[in-house]
């Protein structure tokens, strides 16, 4: 496989999963994770901001509000902390200190032990404000350099409006304090993490199979492709007639995403292990932890487990097969999916040939195939690859259809 593919691979996923990346961790309340985890170094190749604006413009929007949030529970602390110390005064005003009392002599002042509001001018405030003053000024440049207008643009410039007057009655000053020292306060890491994003988006962002952490804006592929599975499901769901429903607990457990048409009722869990593994426990000891954990899981009636592989290596295909297999019969499935988008023609053990051998029928086969087991259970590949067409958009298309297709049998 040529690195232009490659290439043209990550880009178009980071077309079709980029803005989806931060609905997916918003539904869970982990936009702050969520940010973090793309601060990392990126490869050599970047791609300018103004090449990927819609993705750019969600992560700018969120690490503005994820910041809003910051300073909110900053100015909360600024009113209810208290830090325990000394106080000299004519009267008591707390317990008494004997010692400090003595040593104060004849001045007719008692040492008092109590608890004191924190100093308006400590250095956490000092930081906060200083990266709110810079964060402002990225998100600026970055919406003009994006030429960003209409409602997004509105939305933008509505939450810079909300931090310049949150970060207002913070104090201003010069601090030592620097944000690899301040991880200690929560709120304070939060609003690093937000400039940080916000000041490497300025540069651009990138897409990488692994990247160590850093200060630029990197989205990891396998993540990437793990989400735009996520929300293919979602979307084909939605397309087989079903509508979006409350995830109730009795009915749905832990799910992650809950449909229902007419008197039917399906669950999806997403990275999640299910109540229904026949992995009981281990050395006597429940074994919760060693249950496995699907990328997807739908539950309604007739169960399927999904494994999405973002590779092109024949090995790394073969265990995914394998690995959907082990699901299969660990939660009683009716039929497993494995998901990878392409496979590299090359030299490899038989089993691995096995696996090239069913990806050749796939090409012939409008990118689908199926293994029977003797049980009656069924083993579905399928080729969702970014890369597929003369666009990223004829690829999702295509991939659409697919998962329609198999879903269709099981859920139609």
């Amino acid at each position: 496989m040529t690195v232009g593919v490659k290439e043209a691979r990550r880009r178009n996923l980071l077309l079709l999963a980029g803005d989806k990346y931060f609905r997916y961790y918003a539904k869970r309340g982990r936009i702050v994770e969520a940010l973090e985890k793309l601060l990392r170094k990126a490869p050599e190749d970047i791609y300018g901001a103004e090449a990927f604006g819609a993705v750019v413009a969600q992560a700018a929007l969120h690490a503005l509000d994820a910041l809003r949030r910051a300073i909110v529970e900053a100015r909360r602390d600024r009113l209810v902390y208290r830090e325990f110390g000394v106080v000299y005064d004519r009267d008591l005003v707390g317990a008494l200190d004997v010692a400090r009392s003595v040593a104060a002599g004849g001045s007719g002042l008692y040492a008092s032990l109590t608890y004191l509001p924190s100093s308006l001018n400590a250095p956490e405030y000092l930081l906060l404000r200083k990266l709110a003053e810079r964060s402002v000024k990225a998100a600026k440049e970055l919406a003009e350099r994006l030429g960003i207008s209409g409602q997004v643009r509105g939305e933008v410039d509505g939450r810079i409006r909300e931090v310049r007057r949150l970060s207002a009655s913070l104090p201003r000053g010069v601090t030592w304090l620097k944000c690899r020292d301040a991880g200690y306060v929560d709120w304070l890491r939060h609003a690093c993490a937000s400039y940080r994003v916000l000041k490497g988006l300025l540069s651009g962002v990138a897409v990488a199979g692994r990247a160590r952490e850093g200060l630029d804006v990197v989205f990891l592929d396998w993540r990437l492709y793990e989400i735009y599975i996520y929300f293919l499901l979602y979307e084909t769901m939605k397309e087989l007639g079903y509508a979006e429903a409350e995830c109730a607990p009795g009915l749905c457990g832990d799910g992650d995403l809950c449909f229902e048409s007419g008197t039917r009722r399906i669950c999806m869990l997403f990275n999640k292990p299910h109540e229904s593994s026949i992995v009981a426990s281990y050395d006597g000891e429940p074994a919760e932890r060693l249950r496995g954990r699907p990328d997807a899981m739908i539950n309604g009636g007739r169960r399927i487990v999904v494994e999405a592989k973002f590779s092109s290596e024949p090995q790394y295909i073969t265990l995914g097969r394998f690995k959907a297999m082990a699901y299969v019969y660990e939660y009683g499935a009716d039929a497993g999916l494995l998901v990878f988008p392409d496979l590299e023609e090359k030299r490899a053990d038989l089993e691995d040939e096995a696996t090239l051998e069913i990806y050749r029928y796939m090409r012939q086969h409008g990118g689908i195939a199926m293994v029977r087991l003797r049980d009656g259970r069924k083993i579905h590949l399928v080729r969702v690859d970014p890369a597929e067409g003369s666009s990223h958009s004829e690829a999702d298309e295509k991939a659409r259809a697919r998962l329609a297709k198999i879903l269709r049998e099981y859920m139609g």
